[in-house]
């Protein structure tokens, strides 16, 4: 063969797998592409930031919720706290006022009798005991 054929083989071949040859892929452990392992990456971390949005989420609603609650309490707070200090106001300048929250009470005029209306009293009645319950109450008195 004659060196002119020779070098436009060699050259042919040359250019075919330069052609052909495709860049192999960059792996890294056992093998995996490169391009693989990134996309794990990239899917772990979107996992991740989902799951704190959607912690961070129901921990807001939670918190508003509270919020909510707390604010109810503190108007009835403030509205139960405007009406102890009327009646403070009202006891401070009205006698009237000092003698029926005193009535409200149970109180009652040194010079005022107490009639009671409504159910009886249960009367207890006296048991009988045996001779040895009674000796055994005795001593336990002395």
């Amino acid at each position: 063969m004659s060196q002119a054929r020779v070098s436009f083989i060699s050259d042919y071949q040359l250019r075919n797998e330069q052609v052909l040859a495709l860049p192999k892929p960059r792996s890294l452990a056992f093998g995996i592409p490169f391009h693989a392992i990134v996309a794990m990456v990239i899917i772990g971390l979107t996992g991740v930031c989902i799951t704190v949005t959607l912690r961070t989420q129901a921990e807001l609603h939670a918190a508003a919720a509270e919020h909510t609650r707390l604010r109810a309490s503190i108007e009835k707070q403030a509205a139960e706290n405007q009406q102890l200090q009327f009646e403070l106001n009202q006891l401070d300048r009205d006698p009237r006022a000092i003698e029926r929250s005193a009535r409200e009470m149970g109180w009652v005029k040194s010079n005022e009798v107490v009639i009671i209306l409504g159910e009886p009293v249960p009367v207890r009645t006296p048991t009988l005991r045996s001779d040895n319950e009674t000796i055994k109450a005795q001593a336990g008195r002395r």
